[in-house]
């Protein structure tokens, strides 16, 4: 499991690129480029998998793996586009805990239905990794109240989080002969169809063009990467060791580098969340 741990670890910093150009394109404009950065996303990402899908001799077309990638895809594209939504219902803060709260959903499939353990201990790590997370989140909304448009969207951001890691898992665990690579063209090619209808012409200032497109090729990339990865892990690392994990230290990073980057104040919170994320990650580890 050493080596696993490692490859997870390996792949942080690109949670942390694709991160960066995630908060950095939605700071432009006041979101009005996200749904066409988001589209490009997974098109630049579509087009990195497209050689690894053409060239891969492991079967390609069998209905597991389309099945798996559309499902996947059709969760990426929900989870981008009812996210923006559920800023403006709700808080950034609780649509944050929400698409946190997702990966709650393969630890309890796991325990209950492959044979993953899920330790008391563990179940109290990834509750305070969450909570770290939300913590961690810097939000300068206002407080609005929560009308019940506001939860049902917390509640497809959660399930839509957590659907891409099940699908993740479905082909570890049970599409293994099939294509890895077939998988993730599809969820990404899906993706970017179902994105491109929110997509609406309208002026755009050419610098802001110039760094929407940037981003969003190390952004498609490091997607591209992490979901190969994270696809091919999924079938021999439990979910409660490997979605915390990665998840958890992933934002922990990006706080941690938001400081230097964007010069985010390090506060008290923050501080806190930190501490609480480190505890519920080396809990979730060694529970």
């Amino acid at each position: 499991m050493t080596k696993e741990i490692l490859i997870i670890l390996a792949c942080v910093p690109l949670y942390v690129t694709n991160s960066f150009c995630d908060k950095y394109v939605s700071s432009k404009g006041d979101n009005k480029h996200n749904f066409l950065y988001n589209c490009l996303k997974f098109l630049l990402g579509s087009l990195c998998l497209l050689p690894m899908f053409l060239a891969d001799d492991t079967p390609r077309f069998k209905l597991g793996v389309i099945l798996c990638g559309i499902a996947c895809g059709v969760m990426y594209a929900v989870s981008k586009t009812i996210i923006l939504k559920g800023y403006e219902k709700t808080s950034v803060a609780f649509m944050t805990f929400c698409h946190a709260a997702g990966m709650i959903v393969p630890c309890v499939i796991g325990h209950f239905f492959w044979s993953e353990k899920l330790s008391i201990w563990s179940a109290v790590g990834i509750i305070l990794a969450i909570a770290s997370i939300v913590l961690l989140k810097d939000s300068k909304a206002e407080k609005r109240s929560f009308d019940i448009m506001g939860i049902l969207v917390g509640l497809v951001v959660f399930l839509t989080s957590g659907g891409v890691m099940i699908a993740q898992k479905l082909m570890g665990l049970y599409f293994v002969e099939q294509s890895v690579s077939a998988y993730n063209f599809y969820s990404f090619i899906v993706a970017f169809l179902i994105l491109c209808l929110f997509v609406r012409p309208q002026k755009r200032d050419k610098k802001d063009m110039k760094a929407v497109l940037l981003c969003a090729a190390g952004s498609g990339i490091s997607l591209c990467v992490i979901s190969l990865v994270m696809t091919k892990l999924a079938g021999n690392v439990p979910s409660v060791l490997l979605f915390p994990l990665f998840n958890g230290l992933g934002i922990i990073f990006v706080c941690i580098g938001s400081v230097f980057a964007f010069k985010e104040k390090l506060t008290a919170k923050k501080i806190i969340g930190l501490i609480l994320g480190l505890v519920g990650l080396c809990i979730v580890n060694f529970g």
